[in-house]
């Protein structure tokens, strides 16, 4: 019975190729804005290095990304344009307040390891949304010469 080899990879090449997966898309989608803008990339690079410095493969990670995403959350509730992106800030906060519920529970002895990758799974999927907004509604904001600041 030939088993699988598994070959763990570092922890920093891991890290870097996670935020590759989610930041460089995201980066991508609002370049416009930033190479128009180049004052918005301090602000977007600053928000990266704190998601980046994250792990949500553990409950606590879990827990310091929601913080972090609650703060472009509350930029993008304090910039939104009209009721739909409003709406849309209030639903993430309401999906952050569920992540960060979760993530409490599974600290707790006896969670299982598919209970905390599901977790990860919809804080990484949540990331990248609210990530991308952030970065176009700086890009707005600084269109618009509005200049808000996070």
């Amino acid at each position: 019975m030939a088993g699988k080899m598994l070959v763990p990879g570092s922890g920093r090449a891991s890290a870097a190729a996670s935020a590759a997966r989610w930041a460089l898309p995201l980066l991508a989608a609002g370049a416009r804005w930033l190479s128009a803008h180049p004052e918005v990339w301090e602000g977007v690079k600053e928000q990266a290095a704190k998601l980046q410095k994250t792990s949500t493969n553990k409950p606590d990670g879990v827990l310091a990304t929601v913080a972090i995403l609650r703060e472009q959350v509350g930029y993008l509730e304090d910039s939104a344009d009209d009721d739909a992106e409003a709406r849309r800030a209030e639903d993430w906060a309401k999906r952050l307040d569920s992540c960060e519920r979760a993530a409490r529970l599974l600290k707790a002895p006896g969670a299982t390891r598919r209970d905390r990758k599901a977790l990860k799974t919809r804080v990484e999927a949540l990331r990248s949304e609210i990530f991308e907004a952030y970065i176009e509604e700086m890009g707005e904001d600084a269109a618009a010469g509005e200049g808000r600041t996070p």
